[in-house]
C-alpha cells in the first residue's frame, strides 16, 4: 500500500531540464540575431551619398552581372545625375565662365521670380552676389522712425524706377522668359515713373498701389501728370515706419529708398533683397558641398553642362584632361566618335532636348532624365545639352566604390539565412512561451502544486527593478567599451565584409546571449512573482502605503466625532485652497490634474464607506429574514462602519440563542406533554375499559347508573383531549408524514354536512352550502383535511347560537388564480371578547368563562393541518360573527393519455 501511494505522487519538475531549455532558448535569439545581420547588411548596401546615407537593395538577379550592369549601379548613376542638375542650377546663380563670380550682378525681383516668370513690369534693384551674401550672413536690422508727410517725402524717391518687359523684342521668347534662362537686359528697358501715375496690368503686385499707364516704350514715355494735392504737401501729419538699415548699397550706388516713392513698394523691395539673399546664401552653402563632393579629385563622376544664354555659351563642368574634355564637346557638337573612345568615357548619358537626342550605355531611361531637368526647367533652356558619366576605372573612393564593395560582398545564401531566422526565432517564442508556464512550478512534500520563489524573488519590487535598470545600463556600457577596444565603429557595420570576419560573429553570438540571459532573468523573475500573487505584495510602496493606511485609520478610529467629520473636511477645503492659488499663480493644466485626482480619490474613498454601510444594511437584513448565523465582515471595516457591524453581529448572535433557547423550551414543552398524554392514556384506556364493563353489568340502582353514565362521558371527554394533545405537539414539532392526493372539495364538505346533522339538529342550526367555483379538486392529505373540516364543525356545534344559519362558501380565490377559497360563517352564542389571532393559539376559547366543554386547541389545530397542506387560515370577528377563511391550492390537471390498441 506505501509503495502504491509513492508512485501516485507528481514528480517534482525537472531544474535540470529547464536550464536546458533556457539554453536553448538563449541561443536561439543569438542564431536569429546572426541570421538577420547577414540578411539585412548581405541584401543591403548603405553608402554615404551627397546628402547622408543611403540604403540600396541587392538583387538576385545581378548576381551573375557586373558591377556596372547592375540595379545598384544604376541606382547610384541616377542619384548622381539629379545631384549634377541640381549641381549646374546652382552654378549658373553664381559662377560666371565657370568660376564663381563675387561681382556677378543679381536682378533680386527677378531672380526672386525665376521660377514663374517675369512679370510684365516690376519694381527691383541690382546687387552684386557677394554683397548679399554677406548680408545674408550678418542678418537684416530694421529701425523703427517716425516721419512726416514732407519728411517721407525727403526719404523716398520722387519716382519710382520700374522695368518693363518689352514683349515686341526680338530677343523676347515666352517660353524662355526667365531670369536664369535668359538674358534680361535684352528684352527690358528702366523707367521713373510717378507715384501717382503708373497703371499696369498683369505687372509685379508691388505695384498695384500706382494710378497711371505707361504709353510708350524706350526712352520716350508718355505720363499724364495728375496734381498732387496741396493740403497733404503741407501736412504735418506723421507715420512710424520700419526702415532696412542699408549694410551694402546697389550697383549703382544706392540705397533701397532711392528707387521707390511710396511705403507699400519700399517694403516690397526690401523683401524682395532679403528673400534673394537668403536663397543665394542656401544655394551657395550647398555649391562649396557640390563643388566638393563632385569635385575630380574626389568623385568618379564626370560632367558638362552646355547651357546656352543669350548669344553667349556657359559650359560647367569638373572634367580636367583635355582630350577628354574634346571627346566630350565632340558628342556636344555632333562629332561621332571611335569606340575605344567611347570605352574610355565610362557608363555616361548625353541629353540634348533641342536635338531630341539622348544617348547612354547605362540602364537609366531618357524619361528620368527629362522629369529630372524638368523640375528645374526655370534655369535649363530647351537648348541646354548635359553630359555625365561614371570613370569605371574608379581612381578614387567614392560612393560607385563603396557600392562595389556591398555588390561583390553580395549574400549567395539569403533565403537559407532567412529561413533560419524564421526558424529559430518561431522556436525561440515556443520556448519562451513554454517556460512562461513552467518557471516557479515545484511540488511540496506532500505533493501539492506551489509557486517556489528564488531568492531574487524575494527582493523587493522596487529593488529588483532598480537592479535590473543597473544591469541594462551596465550591459550597454560594457559593450560601448568593447567596441571602442576593438576599434570598431557603428558606421561602419554598414560596411558588408565585417560580417563574413569570424570574431565579430563570435562577439555578436556571445553579446545577444548574454543579454538574453540577463533579460529572461529578470522577466521570469517578473512572471514568479505574478504566478505568487507577490508583485504588488512584496513591494516597499506597498508596504508603505500600508501603515499610512492603518495610521490613517488608527487616528480616524480613536478620534471622536467632530474631529473625524471636520478634521478630514478641512484638510480636503485647505487642499483646494492651495491648488487654486497654484493655478492662479501658474496658469498650468496640472493643477487641474491633481484637482480631478484628488476629487476621484474622495469620491472612491466616500464609495467604499457607504459600500461598507450598504453590507451592514443587507446584513441586517439577512438576518432579519432568519439567517441568524450570518456574521458581517468586519476585517475590512473602520471608524463607526466597524462598531456597527460589530453590534450587528452581537445582536445577531444575541437574537440566534434566544431562538434557541426558546426553541429548547417549545421542545421541551412538547416532549412534556407527548409524555405525558402517553402516560395519561394508559391509565385512561382501563378506566374507560372498566367503564364499559360496569355498563354491561345489570345495575338497577339508578343513582350509579348515572355515576356510570358521568365517568362514561368524561372519560370519553380526557381521552379526545389528550389525543388533541398529542396532535397539537406532533404538529408543532412537525413530526408527521402527509399523503397527499386529489380531492373533491364539494363531495368533502356535504360528507362533513351530512355527519354533523343530527348534532346540528339538536342546536336548530341550518347549514346553507353555495358553491361558486368550477374547479373544486385540491391536493391535500385525506385524513388531515378532514380532521380540519371536524375541528371546525365542532367548534360551530360547541359555540354558535342555537336556532341560527351556518353559511358554507366554496369560490375561486379572487387575487391568486391557482387557489380556492372556503368561508365558513356562523353566530357566536357568547360575546366574542379577543383578537381573532388569539383564537387559534392553544388553550384558548372564545368562551371566557370555560363553562363549555372546548378544550382550546381545535382552532390551533385546524390552523397548523391547513398550513401542513400549503394552504392559509384566517378567523374573522364582526360583532358575534365568526368567520373562517380558508385557501388551498388547486390540483394540477390530469393528463389522460389516449389508449392505442
Amino acid at each position: 500500500m506505501g509503495q502504491d501511494e509513492k508512485e501516485k505522487k507528481p514528480k517534482k519538475p525537472s531544474r535540470g531540464f529547464q536550464t536546458a531549455l533556457r539554453i536553448l532558448q538563449h541561443t536561439s535569439l543569438a542564431v536569429v540575431a546572426l541570421s538577420l545581420l547577414v540578411v539585412t547588411l548581405g541584401s543591403k548596401v548603405r553608402i554615404q551619398g551627397f546628402h547622408n546615407i543611403q540604403s540600396y537593395n541587392l538583387y538576385a538577379a545581378d548576381k551573375e552581372k557586373e558591377y556596372e550592369e547592375s540595379e545598384l549601379f544604376n541606382n547610384i548613376f541616377g542619384y548622381a545625375m539629379a545631384d549634377i542638375i541640381r549641381y549646374g542650377v546652382v552654378s549658373s546663380q553664381l559662377e560666371t565662365d565657370g568660376a564663381f563670380d563675387g561681382t556677378k550682378v543679381i536682378d533680386v525681383t527677378a531672380y526672386n521670380y525665376r521660377d514663374i516668370g517675369l512679370p510684365e513690369q516690376y519694381v527691383t534693384a541690382d546687387y552684386y552676389l557677394e554683397d548679399l551674401l554677406k548680408w545674408a550672413n550678418y542678418g537684416y536690422e530694421y529701425s523703427n522712425i517716425t516721419l512726416s508727410e514732407a519728411q517721407k517725402k525727403g526719404f523716398l524717391a520722387d519716382r519710382t524706377q520700374v522695368t518693363t518687359v518689352d514683349q515686341s523684342s526680338q530677343y523676347y521668347n515666352t517660353s524662355d522668359a526667365s531670369y536664369l534662362k535668359s538674358d534680361i537686359g535684352s528684352y527690358t528697358f528702366v523707367s521713373d515713373v510717378s507715384a501717382n501715375q503708373l497703371q499696369t496690368s498683369d505687372t509685379d503686385p508691388t505695384l498695384e498701389a500706382y494710378d497711371g499707364y505707361v504709353e510708350g516704350y524706350g526712352d520716350e514715355v508718355n505720363i499724364e501728370i495728375m496734381e498732387s494735392s496741396q493740403e497733404i504737401a503741407e501736412s504735418d501729419y506723421e507715420v512710424e515706419h520700419a526702415i532696412l538699415i542699408n549694410r551694402y548699397k546697389t550697383v549703382e550706388g544706392k540705397n533701397i529708398e532711392e528707387y521707390v516713392s511710396n511705403w507699400e513698394l519700399y517694403d516690397a523691395l526690401c523683401e524682395n533683397v532679403q528673400k534673394a539673399a537668403e536663397s543665394l546664401s542656401y544655394n551657395y552653402s550647398e555649391y562649396l558641398n557640390y563643388e566638393d563632393y563632385y569635385s575630380a579629385d574626389k568623385s568618379n563622376v564626370r560632367y558638362m553642362i552646355a547651357k546656352t544664354v543669350g548669344d553667349n555659351t556657359q559650359y560647367y563642368s569638373n572634367i580636367e584632361e583635355d582630350s577628354a574634355k574634346e571627346d566630350v564637346l565632340k558628342i556636344m557638337g555632333g562629332s561621332p566618335i571611335s569606340k575605344e573612345e567611347q570605352e574610355k568615357l565610362g557608363k555616361y548619358i548625353y541629353y540634348s532636348p533641342s536635338e531630341m537626342i539622348y544617348q547612354t550605355n547605362t540602364a537609366i531611361t531618357e524619361s528620368t532624365i527629362r522629369k529630372v531637368v524638368q523640375e528645374y526647367d526655370y534655369a535649363y533652356p530647351e537648348n541646354v545639352k548635359i553630359w555625365i558619366a561614371v570613370d569605371t576605372s574608379y581612381p578614387v573612393s567614392d560612393a560607385f566604390t563603396q557600392g562595389a564593395a556591398g555588390f561583390r560582398n553580395y549574400l549567395p545564401y539569403f533565403w537559407q539565412w532567412v529561413c533560419v531566422a524564421v526558424i529559430s526565432g518561431a522556436f525561440y517564442l515556443f520556448l519562451f512561451i513554454c517556460l512562461i508556464g513552467k518557471t516557479g512550478k515545484d511540488i511540496d512534500e506532500e505533493g501539492k502544486p506551489y509557486i517556489r520563489l528564488t531568492g531574487f524573488d524575494k527582493i523587493p519590487t522596487e529593488a529588483a527593478l532598480l537592479i535590473a535598470f543597473g544591469v541594462a545600463v551596465l550591459m550597454i556600457w560594457v559593450l560601448v567599451i568593447v567596441t571602442e577596444l576593438l576599434g570598431m565603429d557603428i558606421t561602419s557595420l554598414y560596411s558588408n565584409e565585417m560580417i563574413y570576419q569570424n570574431w565579430f560573429k563570435l562577439f555578436l553570438l556571445i553579446s545577444v546571449f548574454l543579454a538574453d540571459v540577463a533579460f529572461t532573468f529578470f522577466f521570469y523573475s517578473l512572471v514568479r512573482r505574478i504566478k505568487a500573487k507577490q508583485l504588488w505584495k512584496n513591494s516597499f510602496l506597498y508596504r508603505l502605503l500600508r501603515k499610512c493606511i492603518a495610521f490613517g485609520w488608527n487616528i480616524y478610529d480613536n478620534g471622536n466625532l467632530v474631529v473625524r467629520t471636520w478634521g478630514p473636511f478641512a484638510i480636503y477645503i485647505l487642499f483646494h485652497v492651495l491648488i487654486v492659488l497654484w493655478a492662479i499663480s501658474s496658469g498650468g493644466i496640472l493643477p487641474i490634474i491633481i484637482v480631478i485626482v484628488g476629487d476621484i480619490l474622495v469620491g472612491m474613498m466616500l464609495y467604499r464607506d457607504t459600500k461598507e454601510r450598504q453590507g451592514i444594511v443587507e446584513g441586517i437584513k439577512t438576518i432579519a429574514d432568519g439567517e441568524l448565523d450570518y456574521q458581517v465582515e468586519t476585517e475590512n471595516l473602520h471608524g463607526d462602519n466597524r462598531t456597527l457591524a460589530d453590534s450587528v453581529n452581537s445582536i445577531g448572535k444575541g437574537i440566534k440563542e434566544a431562538v434557541e433557547i426558546s426553541m429548547k423550551d417549545e421542545r421541551m414543552k412538547a416532549d412534556l406533554i407527548t409524555n405525558v398524554s402517553h402516560d395519561i392514556k394508559t391509565p385512561l384506556t382501563s378506566i374507560i375499559n372498566y367503564v364499559d364493563l360496569i355498563k354491561r353489568e345489570q345495575v338497577d340502582n339508578q343513582k350509579v347508573q348515572n355515576y356510570i353514565r358521568v365517568l362514561d362521558e368524561k372519560s370519553q371527554r380526557l381521552k379526545q383531549l389528550t389525543d388533541d394533545l398529542v396532535e397539537a405537539s406532533k404538529i408543532t414539532s412537525g413530526n408527521i408524514s402527509l399523503t397527499f392526493e386529489r380531492i373533491n372539495l364539494t363531495e368533502l364538505m356535504n360528507q362533513t354536512i351530512g355527519e354533523f346533522s343530527e348534532k346540528f339538529e339538536e342546536k336548530n342550526l341550518t347549514t346553507i352550502m353555495n358553491v361558486n367555483a368550477t374547479n373544486v379538486m385540491i391536493e391535500a392529505d385525506s385524513r388531515r383535511i378532514w380532521r380540519v373540516m371536524e375541528n371546525l364543525f365542532n367548534n360551530i356545534y360547541k359555540y354558535a347560537l342555537p336556532g341560527t344559519r351556518v353559511y358554507v362558501s366554496i369560490d375561486n380565490h379572487t387575487k391568486e388564480k391557482e387557489s380556492i377559497e372556503i368561508s365558513i360563517k356562523n353566530i357566536s352564542a357568547s360575546p366574542l371578547n379577543c383578537n381573532p389571532e388569539e383564537l387559534t393559539e392553544r388553550f384558548i376559547r372564545g368562551d371566557v368563562s370555560r363553562t363549555t366543554e372546548g378544550s382550546g386547541l381545535g382552532l390551533s389545530i385546524a390552523k397548523n393541518l391547513t398550513e401542513a397542506q400549503k394552504g392559509t387560515f384566517e378567523i374573522q370577528l364582526d360583532g358575534d360573527l365568526f368567520k373562517i377563511v380558508m385557501t388551498f391550492p388547486l390540483a394540477k390537471e390530469e393528463i389522460t393519455v389516449p389508449f392505442e390498441g
